[in-house]
């Protein structure tokens, strides 16, 4: 008779049907949590997305090849006057004026300085000589463009004696682009919204006007119509300026998300970034916010 040791030596082993053994929990390290987060936050410091520390926090990690809106706080008040008026995007407008800003605007830091007096004078100059077609004003708007804005809405645009100001001559009109910022937005407010209204085919959304300010051909409205407003299928100088907006769209999002909190809410979220210190700096500039942005005390 085999012993129970005999016969387990003697019979060939199955394979066992017995669960593995359950893991001991091990608790997260700092190392492991830091790692969770690409930022190298600790999820419970990730601040919840659409609240004012949220905001701050992508505003003070702006891209810096983002240049600012170099503009005063007037023109800030006539793209927020002109899109009421007109019914077209603020958003769409802030942007245009990101794109389209001349030169000088970088140098001065706004439609005002030395450098836009000498800049905006060589436009004028150049509109009226060698080249008659030369986009204009802080909107970046051709002559052309805006004659027929002024022909279209004749009531909208007039002198102080109320005549209409589609009258004014070649010189007069780059005279009046130039030296009227303010009017120079309405401008291409209106514009942007005729280019929807007298034809919505490849204008139904922001990014589609934005690339049809810059060309309003057959082309472009047809690839607006076709991909919507994905940039991967343009080419040349529409791809350029699609990806610019896909770069600043969300940056504007955070600027005037930022511009509509109260002022408690933008000192408490710039509170909540005190151990980092990161300044807060918009595209734009905002109420309690100086040029260099907001940044804890």
């Amino acid at each position: 008779m085999r012993t129970p040791h005999m016969d387990a030596a003697a019979q060939p082993c199955a394979p066992s049907r017995s669960r593995p053994p359950a893991p001991q929990y091990q608790a997260p390290t700092l190392t492991d949590e830091l790692a969770s987060a690409p930022d190298g936050r600790t999820p419970e410091a990730a601040p919840a997305e659409g609240t004012p520390h949220a905001i701050a926090l992508r505003l003070s990690e702006r891209d810096e090849d983002l240049h600012p809106i170099n503009v005063t706080p007037s023109q800030l008040a006539a793209v927020a006057r002109a899109a009421r008026e007109t019914g077209t995007s603020r958003k769409l407008l802030l942007a245009t004026l990101w794109q389209e800003q001349q030169w000088y605007q970088h140098v001065d830091g706004s439609p005002d300085g030395p450098a836009s007096f000498v800049g905006r004078r060589l436009n004028r100059l150049f509109a009226g000589t060698v080249k008659p077609d030369k986009s204009l004003g802080i909107t970046h708007l051709k002559p052309g463009t805006a004659r027929r804005v002024l022909e279209r809405h004749p009531p909208a645009f007039t002198a102080e004696d109320g005549s209409p100001l589609s009258g004014m001559s070649d010189a007069q009109l780059a005279a009046y682009i130039e030296g009227k910022p303010n009017e120079a937005i309405r401008l291409s407010a209106y514009h942007l919204a005729d280019l929807r209204t007298r034809n919505p085919y490849g204008a139904r959304t922001d990014k589609d006007l934005f690339l049809l300010y810059a060309a309003d051909t057959p082309d472009v409205r047809e690839r607006n119509e076709r991909y919507g407003d994905a940039s991967e299928h343009r080419g040349g100088e529409i791809r350029a300026r699609g990806e610019n907006w896909d770069r600043i769209s969300p940056a504007l999002d955070d600027a005037m998300a930022w511009e509509a909190l109260g002022e408690a809410e933008r000192l408490t979220a710039v509170a909540q970034l005190a151990a980092e210190a990161p300044p807060v700096v918009p595209l734009y500039g905002t109420a309690g916010a100086g040029p260099e942005g907001a940044r804890p005390q």
